[in-house]
């Protein structure tokens, strides 16, 4: 009977035990690769500057993946965010007015995404390549007009980096995050319509209405993590933000996120993600593995827990 039980719990958390063994095993092996420098103090304060952002973003992304959507905007909305953010504030002297204006533009596209794309029957892919390639665009004339291949802020905003700062953040947001998803609406209807978006249109909820908070929401977390980002790194420039819309992706399926979303999602699956990411990209560096093999086996990963975790026939892929 208690093998049986066994068995059955093994079962039924085998998502949670892939991804909490995952970051168990990066922490063990890359511990004793570096030799002991995972856990140096000057390596720890960029562990958790990197986590930041990605913990930050991926706790947005999951209301939007939770439904079976993604957003690949959001690499070309960061970089964006982050030149606007410095030119603002360099020219106003107010950090606080720089983040309210990319805030400002992070909501305007949540709505773009979640209620556009539904009034013209159109996938949220669509609409969100639409905004990739636009941002992608205006990232590069800015820059262009500009005659720099980056620029730095002049403001003070040494607080904003700081490792104590980027802690709270992490649980602030976390603790907003995990309020909205376990004890609002918000987290059980963007499940039912990962899970079932036709039987929840019929059930007579209007998916019109969560689709947009749940993009608004991702929204403010895209908007706080550039602005993280550029807290972190103090600068910004035609590469910023590359590469984020499909680490995000990384990130939530290493913590054990359904591509298809659904009832199986977790909010978990952003902080065991974010950490199991920062922690293989710092620590294979740290190991000596060249930059470039870095990707490669990045990519190898990204596949291996793809073929793992979607087995399901239909529907693997977020809509």
């Amino acid at each position: 009977m208690l093998k049986k039980f066994n068995k059955e719990w093994a079962s039924s958390h085998a998502s949670d035990l892939l991804s909490y063994g995952g970051l168990v095993l990066c922490i063990i092996v890359f511990a004793i690769l570096s030799g002991g420098n995972l856990f140096s103090p000057y390596n720890l304060r960029i562990l958790i500057q990197a986590v930041c952002v990605y913990a930050v973003l991926s706790l947005g992304a999951m209301f939007v993946y939770s439904m079976g959507y993604m957003d690949i905007s959001v690499s070309a909305q960061v970089g964006v965010y982050s030149i606007l953010c410095i030119l603002i504030a360099n020219s106003t002297g107010s950090i606080l007015l720089a983040f309210l204006v990319i805030l400002a533009l992070a909501l305007v596209c949540g709505f773009i995404n979640g209620y556009v794309a539904v009034m013209l029957g159109l996938p949220s892919i669509v609409t969100s390549i639409f905004l990739m390639s636009i941002f992608g665009g205006v990232q590069a004339l800015i820059m262009e007009k500009l005659a720099l291949n980056s620029v730095s802020i002049n403001v003070d905003i040494s607080f904003f980096k700081n490792t104590g700062f980027m802690v709270a953040m992490i649980i602030v947001v976390a603790i907003i995050a995990i309020y909205l998803y376990k004890y609002t609406p918000l987290g059980e209807i963007t499940k039912s319509i990962g899970a079932n978006e036709r039987a929840t249109e019929y059930s007579g909820i209007s998916t019109t209405k969560w689709k947009v908070l749940a993009y608004a929401f991702f929204g403010v977390t895209v908007a706080l993590g550039a602005f993280l980002l550029t807290a972190r790194t103090g600068a910004a420039g035609k590469g910023t933000g590359m590469g984020y819309a499909m680490d995000i992706m990384v990130a939530l399926l290493l913590g054990g996120m359904p591509l298809s979303g659904g009832m199986k999602s977790k909010i978990s699956s952003a902080l065991i993600g974010s950490f199991t990411y920062v922690i293989l990209s710092n620590g294979l560096i740290l190991s000596g593995v060249d930059t470039k093999m870095v990707y490669i086996i990045k990519a190898i990963v990204f596949i291996a827990v793809i073929l793992i975790t979607c087995r399901k026939k239909d529907g693997v892929l977020p809509r």
